[in-house]
């Protein structure tokens, strides 16, 4: 789909899906307690692949569709492996190249720290299900350290127990989920992260919430303050929302910590460079099938002097389906 978007500023407000990173975690919790899932505002390909993903994986189908969703995969992996469920993953777009970690059942795992949080996550939900007590050893720094935060507070709601000292997780086998299921899944920061970086109010959202992308207040509020270093370690999906804005409202800030950016669902250091490089010279967006490129692009025609063409626009359907008609309700900032 071919989006053309009108330059100039934008105002109104928003309602934001609920958050990815939750829902994954909560979809896996109530499937593993046996309740109703819970409720998800505005869900995305990501989540409905975590949701037929259960499906196939409890109802013994042998392929487990897990679409272009690396969430589905790395959380789902390791429950399958100590489960001892036989299928197949099927994976879609880029997801096959990005890094796995195969699982293995043993006492003691030991997990770089820079590599993908989500490996962690995978590990915390699979490994009370075991027959065995493990180990869980991060070396180095953690990066993204708020998805595994994420992770601890679903496991906690859920009654299942896990004990940190330091870098190592110690993790009782036997146990089982207890969560409660229903209710509503919180709003989404790293989809709020474009309007605000718009200017456009977003609604939805908890203020205290415990998700990591909700550094983008303080992030925006350091770019507008004239600050020239952002480390983004800790939030990379935030990096081409941020990069884009900084092009579009011709600053310069130096990004640290995107080394891991290279394996996403495009190359996003590359593509963001892409993009940039197209809407200052005019040329159509190649989104490279990757929805934040995508929803960056749109934060760059706020601010652009001509209109910006976006090829693949329909990409943002992986996080968040409803974003182009939210974007077209906005009103042009007088």
């Amino acid at each position: 789909m071919k989006k053309v978007i009108q330059p100039g500023r934008r105002c109104g407000t928003v309602t934001v899906p609920s958050s990815k990173s939750i829902a994954h975690r909560e979809l896996i919790a109530a499937a593993l307690s046996g309740v109703e899932p819970p409720l998800i505002r505005g869900e995305s390909k990501d989540t409905l692949a975590t949701r037929n993903c259960l499906k196939a994986m409890m109802s013994g189908d042998p392929v487990w569709p897990c679409g272009e969703s690396g969430t589905t995969l790395r959380l789902l992996e390791p429950i399958a492996g100590v489960m001892g469920w036989k299928g197949c993953f099927k994976c879609e777009g880029r997801l096959g190249e990005r890094p796995r970690m195969p699982f293995e059942k043993k006492n003691r795992y030991e997990i770089p720290g820079n590599i993908s949080s989500q490996f962690i996550s995978g590990l915390l939900m699979a490994l009370p299900l075991a027959d065995w007590d493990s180990e869980i050893v991060i070396d180095g720094p953690l990066q993204s350290e708020a998805y595994v935060r994420l992770t601890q507070d679903t496991l906690r709601a859920s009654g299942v127990n896990f004990d940190k000292v330091g870098q190592t997780y110690f993790v009782k086998g036997g146990q089982r989920y207890h969560f409660a299921g229903g209710g509503e899944v919180e709003g989404d920061w790293s989809q709020a992260a474009f309007f605000l970086a718009m200017g456009v109010e977003a609604k939805g959202l908890k203020a205290d919430s415990r998700q990591g992308d909700k550094a983008v207040v303080d992030l925006l509020a350091a770019i507008r303050g004239g600050a020239k270093t952002i480390d983004v370690a800790q939030t990379p999906d935030l990096y081409p929302c941020l990069a884009a804005y900084v092009a579009a409202t011709e600053r310069e800030v130096t990004f640290t910590g995107t080394e891991r950016l290279r394996f996403k669902e495009s190359d996003r250091i590359a593509s963001t460079a892409a993009l940039i490089e197209a809407v200052k010279t005019g040329k159509p967006v190649n989104t490279f099938g990757d929805h934040r490129i995508a929803m960056s692009a749109a934060v760059m025609a706020c601010y652009a002097k001509r209109p910006v063409t976006i090829e693949g626009a329909e990409c943002v359907a992986k996080s968040y389906p409803g974003f182009w008609d939210d974007f077209e309700q906005l009103s042009k900032a007088s």
